[in-house]
């Protein structure tokens, strides 16, 4: 239906207006990004202020390239959308709206006229000033949620690209359960277009920038999914398609500073952490001819200036990777991180992989390995693995089996199969991962993690559990032998004992299964519940004259309500309770965090912990209350700083009298991406 000029512009045209804000918000791109000459932008026409009624909730607005602008303190509005790259862009979205707006037109603006208009631009916060021009933004709720929508449907049609315009677009959007959900399906639709770097810097950033989140598991195994993905062979590689040919350097660095001083029961202050930590993680990729060179440096350095001067420096990752394209044949040599082929740790040594058909490879490892990044190669723990991966017509579909074998001072310290099997579609995700120990004839590990998009608004994620704590291998005998080492403990032994047995009696059986139900109530209001129940049992016996209970259980549940425009418009409120009963203790918590968005690059958010502790048959509750406070603030896109500072105060309310410790906190870090 066309609209006339003296139709009530708030009444008739909103639906419409909407929906060519939806069209512009597709293709519009921020101020931020554009560098060319001109700007192109549709004009809707000039409309009189008994037409136009403008939105007096400017906090729930989010300011976008759209925007009504007056050059006569209010009398008569013009309506604009913008700014397009090209002035197809701009007539792409301008035909679909032709008769709901007879006067649109195309227009082009230069730079000094672009840049008045972001500087005349008003916060959401601020009312206009009568006596100058005003350009207000209009209320995009309606037009984001049709925009879910929307990319929705272009991902169901497989037309990836346009999706990505949206997602990322989107993940600019205030509310940041809606942000982060786009980001993270940008990343995804980067994948579905084979641009998995681009695809491991969105998840990396969105992990960054939401690590609280209930959806960072997920992303973290979307994230390493992909770098295994990366990191071992591509068996489609064998009939490899050309490939840009440009070098590649990416990557982030972070330094972070953590401060705490502590006063116990009036007794003097001290300082317990006074540390900075500087991190970098950088990813290079290169290209000699048919040769693919991709090397990955992770390290990092911790600055200890408290008394324990508890200096020490990281290295996760530090190695190059050569793939030959022609034939898929896959060389690393170095330390990595690894999580694959039945070793857990950090391996340093060689992996080397071949695509024997077009869908199985096989993946030979070789070398040592250590439990961590602060140590260097252990020559005496020597691990050998044969793997292969098998994927299937539905890419969907991945199967990973392995057969590994670890030694320790020339003692098989693990020999073990197992397999990891994932399934991913657009809905839901499932990964499942078996260990089993053939040198102890014990089971390792069992695991499930799956999440299922229910429906639009209802995200169901259960995890299960059976493993074996500490990870099953034959050193675990020596925990709580602070004086023998291996041999000597054999020794100690004698014929009459099994180091494998001593290892199994010194090692707990866990069982667990968590289940989270992540509901959108409405617009505005998301529910997450979640219940948590784990089981330790046949705990070690560290010290015969300490009697160890039999096993340890508890069950965890857990209510968080997210609301968004809560207190004040703009504002996102998180409020929760937690409890957690034992067999033999227990605790109850509630949370606050209030966050506000001060503008799109500047978050505060403001929190309060309290819980209560107790030990069953003691009258010895202690209680906590943490009072806080968090500053994220975005320089640029791939610069943050944030600060959190916070106070912690703790009551333990023994029989005869109390104990009391006081303590306050700060965390500040430099995270850059690049």
């Amino acid at each position: 239906m066309a609209i006339s000029r003296k139709t009530p512009m708030l009444l008739c045209p909103l639906k419409s207006l909407c929906q060519l804000l939806l069209a512009a918000f597709c293709l519009a791109t921020a101020s931020t990004a554009m560098s060319q000459e001109g700007y192109f932008l549709i004009q809707l026409g000039e409309y009189s202020t008994e037409d136009l009624q403008l939105n007096s909730s400017l906090q729930n607005l989010l300011l976008l390239q759209s925007y009504a602008e007056s050059d006569d303190n209010g009398e008569h509005w013009k309506l604009n959308i913008g700014f397009f790259n090209t002035d197809a862009e701009a007539r792409k979205i301008s035909r679909s709206f032709k008769n709901q707006f007879p006067d649109l037109s195309i227009s082009t603006i230069n730079e000094v006229e672009f840049n008045r208009i972001q500087n005349t631009r008003k916060p959401p916060w601020v009312t206009p000033n009568n006596e100058s021009t005003w350009i207000v933004p209009i209320d995009s709720r309606p037009m984001v949620y049709a925009q879910i929508q929307r990319a929705a449907e272009l991902y169901r049609n497989s037309d990836y690209s346009n999706a990505a315009i949206l997602y990322r677009l989107l993940s600019k959007v205030p509310n940041e359960e809606q942000a982060a959900w786009a980001l993270e399906l940008y990343g995804v639709t980067m994948e579905k277009q084979y641009k998995h770097e681009q695809a491991i810097v969105i998840y990396t950033g969105w992990l960054l920038r939401y690590p609280d989140s209930s959806s960072q598991p997920r992303v973290q195994q979307r994230l390493l999914a992909l770098n295994t993905a990366m990191a071992e062979p591509q068996i489609a590689r064998k009939k490899a398609r050309r490939r840009n040919n440009d070098n590649l350097v990416y990557g982030s660095a972070s330094v972070v500073y953590r401060g705490m001083r502590r006063e116990i029961d009036g007794q003097d202050p001290e300082t317990t952490i006074n540390s900075v930590a500087t991190d970098l993680d950088l990813h290079i990729r290169a290209r000699a001819g048919n040769l693919l060179l991709r090397s990955r440096v992770t390290t990092g350095y911790l600055s200890d200036h408290s008394d324990r001067e508890d200096s020490d420096g990281r290295v996760s990752n530090l190695h190059v990777n050569v793939l030959h394209e022609p034939s898929g044949a896959e060389l690393t040599l170095g330390r990595l991180r690894s999580n694959a082929h039945g070793i857990y740790g950090y391996l340093d040594g060689a992996i080397f992989s071949y695509p024997v058909t077009g869908k199985i490879a096989v993946n030979l490892v070789g070398g040592t390995v250590t439990t961590s990044s602060r140590e260097s190669p252990d020559s005496d723990r020597k691990v050998y693995a044969l793997s292969t991966d098998i994927r299937f017509t539905d890419p969907g579909w991945q199967l990973h089996l392995y057969g590994v074998e670890q030694t320790y001072e020339g003692l098989t310290e693990r020999r073990a199969v197992g397999s990891e099997v994932s399934y991913f579609n657009d809905y839901s995700h499932y990964l499942f991962i078996a260990d089993y120990d053939t040198e102890f004839s014990e089971i390792n590990n069992l695991m499930l993690n799956s999440s299922w998009d229910i429906s639009e608004t209802t995200n169901l994620a259960l995890s299960l559990g059976y493993q074996r704590s500490p990870f099953l291998t034959a050193s675990n005998a020596l925990i709580g032998e602070f004086d023998l080492d291996l041999d000597e403990l054999i020794n100690e032994l004698g014929s009459g004992g099994d180091i494998y047995d001593a290892a199994l009696d010194k090692t707990a059986l866990n069982r667990y299964a968590s289940m989270v139900i992540n509901q959108q109530l409405s617009e505005r209001l998301r529910l997450i519940a979640e219940v948590y129940h784990y089981e330790l049992s046949d705990l070690p016996v560290f010290d015969p004259n300490f009697n160890s209970p039999d096993s340890d259980a508890s069950t965890t549940a857990g209510l968080q309500f997210l609301l968004a425009d809560a207190l004040f418009s703009n504002d996102y409120l998180s409020t929760g309770l937690r409890y957690t009963e034992g067999d033999t203790s227990g605790s109850a918590s509630l949370f606050i965090d209030e966050k506000l968005v001060l503008n799109p690059d500047i978050n505060l958010t403001l929190r309060l912990v309290t819980t209560q502790r107790w030990i069953d048959g003691l009258d010895q509750d202690a209680y906590t209350v943490r009072p806080g406070a968090r500053l994220d603030w975005y320089f640029t896109p791939t610069l943050l700083l944030d600060m959190e500072v916070g106070y912690e105060w703790l009551m333990q309310d023994f029989e005869e009298e109390d104990f009391e410790v006081q303590q306050g906190f700060i965390v500040m870090g430099l995270h850059k991406r690049f």
